[in-house]
């Protein structure tokens, strides 16, 4: 234990090592006759720095510098860990006694004692946190968290008088900070005595190993009078950092038990060791144990004239919770984590010296629990035994209450004796996502998002998982224009989670990423209202305006489709292949009982095929007949038609002959319409549709044509660029073309066949004008308009 943990003296012989006496900005000393797997406490002296008011806490004194340490690498055969020993209190048995009286004419019945069976439950939820820091850590830091349980009935707040004897002089429960719910941990901090877990001390306590962190678990219940029945709280979690250790006091963390007991611990004890690690490592942005609330590097002025800044950056290339902490632990080299002063050093077995301990049932992890080899350092012949336990974050899901998560969460984990874990003949040494049971690729493809789901057919699916009734399926796709997703669900539902990260930064870089939960009211509003069965949209990641979607129920199924935009609304910026985009998905069954599509919040990185080919156009295109209810038909004559040069009217009809010009309808305010054209002509028939900012013309706004370019292609063109390309020759004879904005994207047909279609890729646009041209010696004839509304 460091020399500052409650004033100690000194355990053992003090070396002075002296450095080169030239002065210098760069030292190297060099220490001999080390003892392997030891800890060894070293202070600098530099007489050039006088020390504040923190230092001297951490064991500054004089012309010496604070208190590190550092622990020596164990012998071949061996391994040096850190132990971190941590007291948890847990308080099981904590009743809200004012909730058994809500209705003093039917009082709530006698809450049952919690069982070991329960305790047992909780502990092992510990357990994957300890798991969890051990592999991500390489096997560095063993967090060894060491239960106590005080099981007195407790009350979480004030007595009720009226309530049964049952209730009577009960102690209130030290958490209880003398209201309902004390954010963000539910509840009140105070020191944990381990050999007397009754006593309430907000004091420092002196136990023969001074513990360095600590949790406090209090598990209120209160009468859900609705539910009828005795419900946990739940809660986030809240923690004070290490800084009054010198003084006795350790890292503190305080939560509830109605939520995730396997994150929590892990969030909040994550926590204090970022405060841990900014005293055992420098006060250096390039090392650290990173703040796991994600935010990039900022500075905002405010309307006070002060900043807001966050000048050391906490994201990365990483997805969401569980995924954050793998992936800055992960940073920290082996060495880093063996300069921890707090705990204890230990040397454990590690006979093939691959990292992974041989057999240790202490720890949270090791080669016989794994399934590899203790003799043979890459049991596959591809990887190291720790590279490939380290595949996984080992997160045991999504969040979720402990006291629905299910035992077999549906995760692919390395499998240590094959070089491929995923089957699909990929070396996991060379798979970019070697837990991913499915192709990393994107497939060229374009669909309609109209609920119908025909257009998926011949697209693999990206992601599955099977839980009991409950199946899910995931398609994605791309073109030239957007970004494809679908879902397929049978079975009950409660929420989606899915998140896109477009420009591969990381979900918390605020670039490029979006994120939605489609939330099933059938489920959660219990059927109840007008809206019972309706799927709902709300954001979690950026904007969700450009999301267009649509939902179609069948019996027990159902199917949402999705697109998010190239360019325009959206902040993609796709062109082509080879982009990847990261994408994780998490579904909760109507339990609550939460699944990961892939890895749990790991980011599934896909990419983007190249453009190969022609897309073929929609199989089911919108129907004209649709909007028929509200349609106007202008015929020549109409003085709401107006001519542009090179246009007159002839024989019943607006003919053209000159230089391509437009006859066309202003001050319109059009969303989504319909505009035919009843036309002839030898080449060249065009339509278009236009904002009040853009020109008349055909090299702006929204424009369709066919018999383009020597009567031989029909293309479309947005703002000068070009898209699609069909065959389109125009024939003598009259024929009808149609130009239509429907459903989010844009539709040319040439006398009911469609020859062109392309997203919208400005959906909030209101049009200003309809137009048909004529040009390029197609003398055109037009003896009909019509603007058709929905």
């Amino acid at each position: 234990m460091p020399r500052i943990a409650w004033k100690q003296k000194p355990d053992g012989t003090v070396r002075v090592i002296a450095a080169d006496s030239t002065k210098s900005t760069r030292h190297i000393i060099t220490l001999s006759s080390l003892t392997p797997g030891k800890r060894y406490y070293y202070r600098v002296y530099d007489p050039t720095t006088t020390p504040v008011q923190k230092d001297k806490d951490w064991g500054a004194s004089g012309a010496f510098r604070r208190e590190y340490s550092f622990s020596t690498l164990a012998p071949k055969g061996k391994k040096t860990i850190i132990r971190l020993p941590v007291k948890v209190l847990l308080m099981p048995n904590v009743i809200n006694v004012e909730s058994s009286m809500v209705n003093p004419n039917n009082p709530a019945p006698l809450p049952p004692r919690i069982t070991q069976k329960e305790i047992e439950k909780i502990k092992s939820e510990f357990a994957l946190s300890a798991r969890f820091f051990w592999v991500n850590s390489g096997m560095r830091l063993w967090v060894d968290y060491q239960f106590f349980v005080d099981d007195r009935w407790q009350r979480w707040g004030p007595e009720a008088q009226t309530a049964d004897p049952f209730f009577r002089g009960w102690p209130e429960c030290r958490s209880y900070a003398g209201k309902d719910f004390s954010g963000p941990g539910g509840g009140d901090f105070t020191i944990v005595d381990t050999k007397h877990v009754s006593k309430t001390l907000k004091e420092p306590v002196v136990e023969p190993f001074p513990y360095a962190h600590q949790i406090e678990m209090a598990w209120p219940r209160r009468w859900n009078q609705r539910a009828q029945a005795w419900e946990f709280y739940s809660s986030g979690g809240g923690t004070y950092g290490l800084d009054d250790f010198p003084r006795g006091t350790p890292g503190r963390s305080q939560f509830l038990a109605g939520s995730d007991s396997a994150w929590l611990p892990t969030h909040e004890l994550h926590h204090q060791l970022e405060s841990s690690g900014s005293f055992f490592l420098a006060d250096r942005e390039d090392e650290r144990i990173v703040f796991n609330h994600p935010a990039p590097r900022k500075r905002t002025l405010k309307g006070d004239q002060t900043y807001d800044e966050n000048a050391w950056t906490t994201t990365g290339r990483h997805g969401e919770h569980w995924d954050v902490m793998a992936f800055w632990d992960r940073k920290l080299s082996p060495i880093q984590w063996l300069r921890c002063m707090f705990g204890k050093t230990e040397v454990v077995t590690d006979t093939d010296g691959d990292g992974v301990p041989d057999a240790d049932p202490r720890l949270p992890l090791d080669e016989k629990r794994f399934g590899s080899d203790p003799k043979k350092a890459s049991t596959d012949g591809e990887m190291s035994d720790l590279k490939k336990v380290m595949l996984s974050t080992w997160a045991p899901g999504p969040l979720q209450t402990s006291w629905v998560r299910p035992a077999n969460n549906g995760l692919l984990m390395p499998n240590p004796k094959k070089a491929d874990s995923t089957g699909l003949g990929i070396p996991d040494s060379l798979n970019p996502n070697p837990l991913v049971a499915f192709r990393s690729n994107i497939p060229f493809s374009s669909v309609v998002v109209d609920g119908e789901g025909g257009d998926w057919a011949n697209i693999p699916v990206a992601g599955k998982i099977q839980q009991g009734p409950l199946t899910v399926t995931f398609k994605h796709c791309h073109d030239e224009f957007a970004y494809y997703g679908s879902f397929e669900i049978t079975g009950s539902w409660k929420n989606i989670h899915a998140v896109f990260d477009g420009e591969g930064l990381g979900v918390y870089s605020g670039v490029g990423v979006v994120g939605f939960d489609l939330i099933n009211s059938a489920i959660t509003s219990a059927g109840a209202g007008p809206r019972a069965g309706a799927i709902e949209i709300k954001p979690s990641f950026g904007s969700i305006t450009p999301v267009r979607w649509r939902s179609k129920s069948a019996e027990n199924s159902r199917l949402i489709e999705f697109s998010y935009p190239n360019g325009g609304e959206g902040t993609w910026f796709w062109k082509g292949g080879g982009r990847e985009i990261g994408v994780n998905v998490s579904i909760s069954d109507e339990a609550g009982r939460a699944f990961a599509l892939w890895q749990p919040y790991s980011l599934f990185w896909c990419k983007m095929d190249e453009p190969i080919g022609k897309i073929p156009l929609p199989a089911a295109p919108p129907q004209i007949v649709a909007l028929l209810p509200k349609q106007t038909t202008y015929r020549p004559g109409n003085a709401k038609v107006k001519l542009s040069p090179d246009w007159k009217i002839s024989d019943g009809a607006w003919t053209h002959a000159g230089a391509d010009s437009a006859i066309y309808i202003d001050g319109l305010a059009l969303k989504d319409f319909d505009l035919v054209a009843e036309m002839q002509g030898s080449s060249d028939l065009v339509a278009g549709a236009y904002t009040r900012a853009q020109k008349l013309a055909v090299d702006d706004g929204f424009v369709a044509f066919a018999g383009g370019y020597g009567n031989r292609v029909a293309r479309l063109r947005f703002l000068g660029n070009e898209v699609g390309d069909e065959p389109a020759k125009i024939m003598p004879g009259k024929h009808t073309i149609r130009w239509s904005r429907r459903e989010g994207g844009w539709w040319f047909f040439l006398d009911g066949k469609l020859l062109g279609f392309s997203r919208d890729v400005a959906p909030r646009a209101i049009l200003d004008r309809v137009a048909v041209f004529g040009g390029w010696g197609g003398n055109q004839k037009v003896t009909a308009l019509t603007v058709a509304l929905p």
